[in-house]
């Protein structure tokens, strides 16, 4: 167990690095916070990349997440901001917050990491008794690349980045174990650290379920945005053909 969470401890420090610079969602995110009065919550907050924008840009933010080694990265990373982002650790699978908020986000694919769909119902059914009225959620979800790219399937993928005096090395493997279901292996190095490897699924929700799952919930008005481009916003069902990462966007 103590060797399991400092795998983990090392792996929330790579991942800050590894998605730190990633920005296309942000536009969207920052645009809706400004519509909806009082605090933004995001859920799945991770390493606190996207709380950072929001506190920045002078939005109260509450962060959740079930990782505890996430949280505490999160939380030396969103210092700065401390007067305006508070970090918890939740999981709506299993209550909603006693707070409503008029923002959620639920953000880089934490809905897909919900393997069950009693545990996708439990989720989404506690996230819309926290959603305020009214109020609009967006969930960032995946599509599989190796579904898009079957010949890649099973094929290990080497990432160097550098950020600064900080160095992060990788060996991606993507493997579908059903037609929803992904395997995704990392080998991951952080500066001159040892190798060690990480083992993740996340499950593809095609646009129209995730749709009815979100109606079932209690949700209205789902609309599914590709390429983190509000243009392309269209209803859920006429998105079945998606071949890369869609919002999700509905409101109370």
């Amino acid at each position: 167990m103590r060797e399991r969470y400092s795998i983990e401890q090392r792996y929330a420090e790579f991942y800050k690095l590894y998605v730190g610079d990633f920005k296309q969602d942000i536009p969207i995110y920052l645009e809706l916070a400004g519509k909806y009065p009082g605090p933004i919550l995001e859920v799945g907050c991770g390493t606190g990349r996207v709380a950072a924008y929001l506190a920045a840009a002078g939005h109260q933010v509450l962060g959740v997440d079930i990782s505890r080694p996430m949280l505490e990265v999160a939380r030396q990373h969103l210092q700065p901001w401390s007067d305006r982002v508070r970090i918890l650790g939740h999981d709506l699978r299993h209550s909603p917050l006693p707070e409503r908020y008029g923002v959620v986000l639920v953000t880089l694919h934490t809905f897909n990491c919900l393997i069950d769909i009693e545990e996708q119902r439990l989720f989404l059914r506690h996230l819309r008794q926290t959603l305020s009225e009214p109020g609009v959620l967006v969930m960032d979800c995946f599509c599989p690349l190796a579904l898009v790219q079957p010949e890649i399937a099973g094929e290990w993928r080497q990432i160097k980045r550098s950020y600064g005096d900080q160095c992060v090395q990788v060996c991606d493997r993507r493997e579908m174990l059903t037609p929803l279901l992904e395997r995704r292996t990392q080998v991951f190095r952080l500066n001159n650290g040892p190798e060690l490897e990480m083992v993740t699924h996340r499950r593809f929700v095609p646009p129209s379920l995730a749709a009815h799952l979100l109606e079932e919930a209690g949700f209205e008005g789902v609309l599914c945005i590709e390429g983190y481009d509000m243009s392309s916003a269209r209803p859920a069902s006429e998105a079945e053909g998606v071949t890369g990462p869609f919002l999700l966007l509905a409101e109370a």
